[in-house]
């Protein structure tokens, strides 16, 4: 039997359960520290201190609603803009307090801590454990949608779980036993590498995607031990994107490189928010994981469950003459959904594009989202084959069309016009910058799974075939000046550059209907309006899929840099932690830390020739942090984050360092005055 059929088997048994039959009943729920909560009327401003939570709150559509959340929901769709109150573990029950919540959404460990912080202020706080097997995180989401009266997205999110973990199984059955891969998650420590416990949902997934999981105790966490690594000898080992570097150095020692995964580069990584949450997306990570053991066997014709076909059709109105049919398309290749936009055009029409360099005659042109469970199949199938598949599936001939592909899905397409008396322009965009953003004279070319800024371009008036070609340099600089102006960062070198692009971006000039326009530059109108709608359709379309708005809080850009706060807090403890934590939420020390990250990019890049002054300006900081001279500042922050931005970190912990050995008495004073305090002292 499959080592996935029991967590099958507990999602079907959840997801048949029927629904609450009114929403008095729905209202009622009964939390994971066995307190009721009667929801008659959903909440409207709720703090949600637990990230899986947030999650599933902004996967049922209820948003709206938060009110606060902490550093570590930064990229969820529909936080951009919501107050920051902390770490998870470190919230500030000031600023919770600031923001009237009628509901606070915690871990059951923390309540204590919490409602003693809180000062015995009247407020209904929900416990979630926030380490759960998959039949509980199961019933989590389903509690949520109970409290805002939105039982049926619930349903429909553990719905779509159901339909993708059951086709995992599927294909994982028809693998032979003796090709079952030995299957382990890793996490880096400060004394070494942890596995999750065997109790554990990690441990869980592991199996549902058919991997043999290591068996190495029980717990959130277990420390490995040599011996038992050799034994266990894992095939593939998986961590987190942000844990990857760590991971990796540990996994250089004698011995624990002697690992069939090590020695035969099999050491994959995923985002956090997949490996680390049992949330909403808890079927489409099994897949993903799944599709990276098995590539070679997901690949092969033997593992097709179902049949290649159009599930759904989606039409969009874009307003442009030359467009016949708007679409995006919904379509089931290689036993996962893909969504494709189509622009189908009302007579034949020559296209730029960097795909397949100048064509005419074309009826179709198209972006395509490659979901990620099928990244590794079409790695061994191929470009060609792939498209194949995908023109085939969807009744296109490959003569009259003109598609590219990306990582990114099309339910977060851009569509942005920009207009000038009778001139307007359209663009779409599809956007993600994650994995494989890159600064172009900088960075290693080597290849990545997709991710790419895809845009199509169409005007009212028809491009000479200068204008068309010119066009591209035209949306090359305003995607680049999108990105600078987010400060989007390099994936290979985020401590050094900004994003120029991904790297594999892409994009299609069509020449259009209408009157004939011989110029697109920066110089003329038509190119002022390409830039327009390309730099906001770019900025739009990251908001989307990346959940990364212009202006992002100093903890999401010091994690874009590679930068952790608890690595940078380790060995302080919980209370210095937090001091430092109430720092970047104070705006003194957030702008100082902000001007840090523009100087220290002007710095590497030779803009800026002498730092004297930032390091007064730093030493002045440390003062105001420590109440009393600091004689230099210390050196706390990794060697290899660049000079200036080192230089402010530094700064920040030598402040907090020096205030730490204050007598009591004083750091009272200072509390009393507006300076840094403990969360919880």
């Amino acid at each position: 039997m499959s080592h996935s059929l029991p967590v099958i088997i507990l999602f079907l048994a959840l997801i048949i359960l029927p629904a609450a039959a009114s929403r008095l009943e729905a209202a009622v729920v009964t939390d994971d520290a066995g307190t009721a909560h009667d929801f008659a009327l959903p909440p409207e401003r709720v703090v949600s201190l637990l990230p899986a939570v947030t999650e599933i709150i902004c996967g049922i559509g209820a948003s709206g609603s938060l009110a606060g959340v902490t550093y570590g929901d930064a990229g969820l769709a529909g936080t951009a803009g919501v107050p920051i109150v902390g770490g998870e573990r470190t919230p500030r029950p000031d600023i919770i307090d600031g923001l009237s919540p009628d509901l606070i959404i915690a871990g059951t460990g923390d309540l204590d801590l919490l409602s003693s912080a809180l000062g015995g202020r009247s407020c209904r706080i929900l416990a979630v454990d926030d380490d759960v097997r998959l039949d509980r995180a199961s019933d989590r989401v389903r509690m949520v949608g109970r409290i805002f009266g939105l039982t049926g997205e619930a349903d429909r999110i553990l719905g779509e779980s159901l339909d993708i973990m059951e086709t995992v199984r599927a294909k994982v059955e028809r693998i032979p036993p003796m090709r079952r891969q030995k299957v382990t998650r890793v996490i880096s420590g400060a004394d070494g590498l942890y596995a999750p416990g065997e109790d554990s949902f990690q441990t869980e997934i592991t199996a549902a995607a058919g991997g043999i999981p290591g068996r190495f105790g029980h717990g959130a966490a277990v420390r490995l031990v040599l011996q038992d690594w050799l034994k266990f000898d894992p095939d593939v080992i998986f961590c987190s994107y942000e844990d990857y570097a760590s991971v990796t150095k540990l996994l250089e020692r004698c011995g624990w490189r002697d690992s069939s995964a090590c020695r035969n580069g099999r050491v994959f990584s995923f985002p956090g928010a997949l490996t680390d949450r049992a949330s909403t997306r808890v079927g489409y990570f099994t897949a993903w994981l799944s599709s990276r053991i098995y590539a070679d066997e997901f690949a092969g014709p033997s593992s097709l469950v179902r049949p290649d076909e159009v599930l759904s059709e989606r039409v969009l109105s874009v307003g442009v003459p030359c467009v016949k049919r708007a679409r995006i398309v919904e379509s089931r290749i290689m036993d996962f959904v893909h969504r494709t936009l189509l622009l189908d055009f009302k007579r034949p029409q020559r296209v730029v594009s960097t795909v397949d360099g100048e064509r005419r005659g074309i009826m179709t042109v198209g972006n395509s989202s490659t979901p990620a469970p099928a990244w590794s199949v079409y790695h061994k199938l191929g470009f060609g084959r792939s498209q194949e598949d995908l023109l085939g599936t969807l009744g296109l001939d490959r003569d009259l069309t003109d598609i590219m592909v990306t990582g990114a899905d099309m339910n977060n397409l851009s569509v942005m016009s920009a207009s000038f008396r009778a001139m307007t322009v359209t663009a779409f965009v599809t956007a993600g910058v994650e994995v494989n953003a890159v600064r172009t004279s900088k960075d290693i070319g080597r290849w990545y799974e997709p991710g790419t800024i895809n845009i199509i371009l169409l005007t009212n008036h028809e491009l000479s075939d200068q204008a068309a070609a010119r066009a591209i340099v035209t949306v090359t600089e305003a995607k680049t000046a999108a990105l600078w102006d987010m400060d989007a960062r390099s994936a290979q070198t985020p401590l050094l550059n900004p994003a120029t692009g991904t790297g594999t971006d892409a994009v299609i000039v069509v020449a259009g209907d209408g009157p004939l326009l011989r110029g697109s530059g920066g110089h003329t109108k038509m190119g002022e309006l390409i830039a327009d709608a390309v730099y906001r359709g770019v900025q739009e379309a990251l908001l989307k899929q990346n959940g990364m708005p212009p202006a992002r809080s100093v903890f999401t850009r010091l994690a874009e840099r590679g930068i952790s706060v608890r690595g940078l807090t380790d060995g302080g403890g919980a209370s210095f932690r937090q001091n430092f934590e109430a720092l970047l939420l104070d705006p003194r020390y957030r702008g100082f830390l902000e001007a840090a990250f523009s100087l220290s990019d002007a710095r590497e890049m030779g803009q800026v020739s002498d730092t004297g002054s930032f390091l007064s300006w730093a030493l002045l900081m440390a003062q105001d942090i420590a109440g009393r001279p600091v004689p230099s500042i210390e050196r706390a922050a990794g060697r290899d984050i660049p000079e200036v931005l080192r230089t402010a970190l530094d700064a920040l912990i030598t402040g907090l360092r020096h205030r730490a050995r204050q007598p009591a008495s004083v750091r009272a004073r200072d509390s009393a005055q507006g300076r840094v305090e403990s969360v919880f002292e």
